[in-house]
């Protein structure tokens, strides 16, 4: 099994995944039962989602 990405820092965002980890809801759900092919895709692309979300919250600090 995997690694999961969450880090214990839980909430859910605007757009309902975590903002600790990136995993969507459905992630998080399945996450147990799938095997480690679609828990590797779950791991990128929840990190990119948390590198994103830190890119648009470094454009917000910028604009101030």
């Amino acid at each position: 099994m995997i690694k999961s990405p969450c880090i214990r820092v839980c909430a859910l965002n605007e757009e309902h995944w975590c903002v600790g980890c990136g995993m969507t809801v459905r992630d998080l759900r399945i996450w147990r039962s799938v095997d480690e092919e679609e828990q590797r895709r779950i791991v990128k692309e929840s990190r990119e989602r948390v590198r994103l979300q830190d890119l648009r919250d470094d454009d917000l600090l910028q604009d101030d």
